[in-house]
């Protein structure tokens, strides 16, 4: 029996140094690439010199945003210095091994075969894994505009890098980092094309925001409507529309962007079709201020109808949005499928049926001539953060819609065809392998493997925290016996006075700001809500006591909570991620008090200056919310699950050291028992992390989405049946047709078996057998959606409208469940 068990950990052992030397392998043959390819390594030095800019200007707009430096253009010299640009080993090993997959479109990891590689980067929550991919990025893109035209498609142009998010929070503040990153790139190829060098090409690097039209607009027209709101010249508040300022700060200087100024919206029957947002520097020193860039400002695309006609070559998005493809045909131009070229409104594709043929001159426009053009080249790199947030049906939908995305993004290179390169990254994951091969149709190699010491990987070592290692302490409390209420309103009341204590009482002033403000979790919002009104009615008072009890006295003045909940408003949290970042300092609140005093108001449009005191927050905080400063967290009762409460906790002491207070309740078994294991758990937690679970093709997400995909590649694979009346076509022996059906059998094959890829191939044959009797019908024509005139009959289906039919189709891959209104009625 010992002999086995020896036997068993030499077999562990094995592994886990094959693993290793597989990545030592890969990262060799990175270096080798940089060795023999001049283009990959003028595209990773492009890539250096972006993240070095991109580096420092963020630290730059940080500080500009909390008033420590002046907004002129000598600012960068005490910030740009070698500690604030440098990259972390594990960043540096994980671009390395993956440039191969990047660079060369025939290697293995690009191969339509399920062997195929997509790497996770699997690190702790705040370790720099959104460098590490931001960097590969980088270097995607130079590779592409320094590689041309390939096989008749070019790549200066189109979706070069696909980014995609789960949550909007996440998305909005990962948009305003990877913004900094296109400045920096935009940077670099207008400083070539000064000198007439023009190898990073003509058009500017953009990015795109594709989210929900509760957060950015669909069109330009309504971004219109959304500009004039702000500017006050349309009746409404803009609060709560959907804005294409999306930017609160300019990501390059830091200068301040106000809608009501910095917006400009050029209709199509005006010019272009473009809303243009500006850096808001009064000198306009900035390189992205109207002054400067006068025609493009900063290099941001957030409505979807730019989007489509300018794919920008970094596009942000929740994966809630691809529901759209079956919807909108435009969309297969984001994956390069256009055939016209418009001077004045760029690409075009079939389902854009209305643009004229040419442009007559005007004003500051020559006229123009709309051409023909071939496909453009589709995504290198999609790139998967927070992988552990693919679960369950909303996980199972996302796979199941990935094989559309897949299909759409692949083209033939010499006769063979090509897939672009998938990298996920994660802190909190188990059983990788399943979850990435259904959602992606791929083996996972996790980077950096874990070696035969746990506590020392190379790329990273584990360390207790201590006083020369400060990190996160975690505190259990509970009180047998007591109501919850009354053990929260305690800690609440002890944490927030003995922090005012450290920060006035006992002289640290600004070296006690990690603490000054509380991060409330919450497991509901109905536990938040109540938290709330005892926070208005009986904490902020108790407060003001606090010197009876051997604290200093606090006040809470308002607004001196908020929550970041679903009920925030879209338009709401970018001001609200600013205040997070406004630190407790007693020379600036000297300052507040003094301009108080004189009467001085604060000036309209200019956002809030005083620091938060109180943020309550649900499982939305868990993800995306990277504001180096907290320090402090009061979680009620335990998460539903492991990872969810290393997440959440996760916000709290990356910077400074962190403490975190978990108040149990002692009625719920669940919570009382985590409360006994305390220390054992919170030692041990990452290995209590649960498996996740993911069905792309169960019964329920088939039911659910398989419509949606099969529309989906029928519309977008090519031109053949993209306009909305080319649903009245089909026809099942046409290639294109079979090619969707063959892509979706072969994906369920592969993933569950050849039974059940026969049933799902049978019940894509009663779809379009219903399809089709649909295109026969008389006295119509059938469309995607019904036209306006009434003339088309729409095929694709709302959900809510009546049964659940054959092209029902989703809207949101989160419309899992329809909703039920209730009407309560007194007897």
């Amino acid at each position: 029996m010992y002999k086995r068990q020896v036997s068993d950990h030499a077999e562990a052992a094995r592994l886990a140094l094959a693993d290793c030397e597989r990545a030592c392998t890969r990262i060799g043959e990175g270096v080798a690439l940089l060795k023999t390819d001049p283009q990959a390594l003028e595209a990773f030095q492009f890539a250096n010199r972006a993240m070095w800019q991109q580096r420092v200007h963020t630290l730059l707009a940080e500080a500009t945003r909390r008033g420590q430096v002046p907004p002129s253009a000598t600012r960068l010299t005490a910030i740009d210095q070698p500690s604030n640009r440098s990259w972390r080993l594990f960043q540096l090993a994980f671009i390395l091994l993956n440039l191969p997959g990047c660079g060369d479109l025939s290697h293995p990891e690009r191969d339509l075969d399920p062997s195929a590689t997509a790497d996770l980067l699997w690190f702790p929550t705040g370790g720099g894994k959104t460098e590490a991919y931001l960097g590969l990025t980088a270097f995607v893109l130079g590779l592409r505009r320094l590689q041309g035209v390939v096989a008749g498609r070019r790549g200066d142009v189109g979706v070069a890098v696909l980014m995609r998010y789960t949550l909007r929070l996440l998305t909005l503040q990962q948009f305003q980092r990877a913004t900094a990153l296109i400045c920096a790139c935009e940077t670099i190829r207008r400083e070539a094309l000064a000198r007439q060098d023009a190898r990073w090409g003509v058009e500017p690097f953009r990015i795109g925001l594709w989210v929900g039209a509760k957060t950015t607009p669909n069109s330009t027209e309504r971004a219109n409507d959304a500009a004039r709101q702000h500017r006050g010249q349309a009746k409404g508040a803009p609060s709560g529309m959907a804005s294409p300022a999306q930017l609160t700060n300019c990501p390059w200087c830091g200068c301040e962007v106000d809608p009501g100024k910095h917006l400009k919206v050029e209709t199509a029957q005006q010019g272009r079709g473009r809303t243009l947002l500006f850096c808001g520097d009064p000198l306009g020193q900035c390189a992205f201020s109207e002054a400067q860039a006068p025609g493009e400002g900063l290099p941001v695309v957030v409505v979807d109808q730019e989007i489509y006609h300018r794919p920008p070559a970094l596009l942000i998005a929740t994966v809630d949005k691809f529901a759209q493809l079956p919807w909108r045909g435009e969309t297969q131009m984001l994956f390069g499928q256009v055939n016209r070229w418009c001077s004045r409104h760029g690409f075009l594709s079939p389902s854009i049926e209305n643009h004229p043929g040419s442009h007559p001159a005007r004003p500051g426009f020559a006229a123009t001539k709309v051409t023909d053009h071939a496909p453009l080249r589709p995504p290198d790199l999609i790139i998967q953060d927070e992988l552990h947030l693919i679960s369950g049906p909303l996980g199972s939908l996302v796979g199941l819609y990935e094989t559309a995305i897949d299909r759409l993004s692949a083209w033939e290179v010499n006769g063979r065809w090509v897939r672009p390169k998938v990298i996920a990254s994660t802190a909190t994951i188990r059983q990788a392998q399943d979850q990435v091969q259904r959602v992606f149709m791929r083996r996972v190699e996790v980077f950096p493997p874990h070696g035969l010491d746990l506590a020392d990987n190379f790329f990273a070592i584990r360390r207790a925290p201590g006083p020369d290692t400060p990190g996160r302490r975690y505190l259990g409390i509970c009180a047998p016996g007591e109501r919850l209420k009354s053990t929260l309103i305690r800690t609440y009341i002890a944490l927030l006075a003995a922090a005012q204590t450290l920060y006035e009482g006992r002289g640290c002033g600004a070296a006690a700001d990690p603490w000054m403000t509380l991060v409330g979790y919450f497991n509901s919002l109905r536990e938040l809500g109540g938290m709330r009104r005892l926070i208005d009615d009986d904490i902020r008072a108790r407060l003001r006591n606090a010197h009876e009890r051997g604290f200093s006295r606090r006040f809470l003045n308002p607004p001196f909570v908020e929550e970041l909940t679903s009920r925030k408003q879209a338009g709401d949290i970018p001001r609200l991620l600013d205040r997070l970042e406004v630190a407790f300092d007693p020379a600036k609140e000297a300052a507040r008090k003094a301009r108080f005093k004189s009467g001085e108001r604060r000036r309209p449009g200019k956002g809030f200056d005083k620091p938060l005191d109180l943020l309550l927050a649900t499982s939305m905080i868990s993800v995306g919310v990277d504001v180096q400063r907290l320090g402090l967290m009061a979680v009620t009762g335990q998460p539903k699950n492991t990872a969810e409460y290393i997440q959440a906790t996760s916000r709290v002491g990356r910077r400074h050291p962190g403490l975190v207070c978990t108040v149990y309740n002692w009625a719920r078994p669940r919570d009382l028992s985590h409360y006994e294991r305390f220390a054992h758990y919170h030692a041990t937690f990452y290995q209590h992390v649960e498996a996740l679970s993911v069905t792309p093709f169960a019964s329920g997400a088939l039911e659910r989405g398989l419509a949606g995909v099969v529309v989906a590649l029928i519309r977008l694979l090519t031109d053949e049946f993209n306009a909305n009346l080319r649903a009245q076509a089909l026809d099942k022996s046409r290639p294109i047709v079979q090619e969707a059906i063959d892509a979706i059998v072969r994906r369920v094959e592969e993933i569950e078996g050849k039974s059940l890829a026969s049933s799902v191939r049978k019940e894509i044959d009663v779809k379009l057998d219903k399809w089709l009797q649909q295109a026969q019908g008389q006295g119509y024509q059938l469309g995607y959606q019904a036209s306006r005139d009434g003339t088309a009959k729409a095929l694709l289906r709302n959900p809510g409208e009546g049964k659940w039919q054959p092209f029902t189709t989703l809207h949101s891959l989160r419309d899992v469940e329809p909703s039920v209104g209730l009407i309560l009625k007194e007897r």
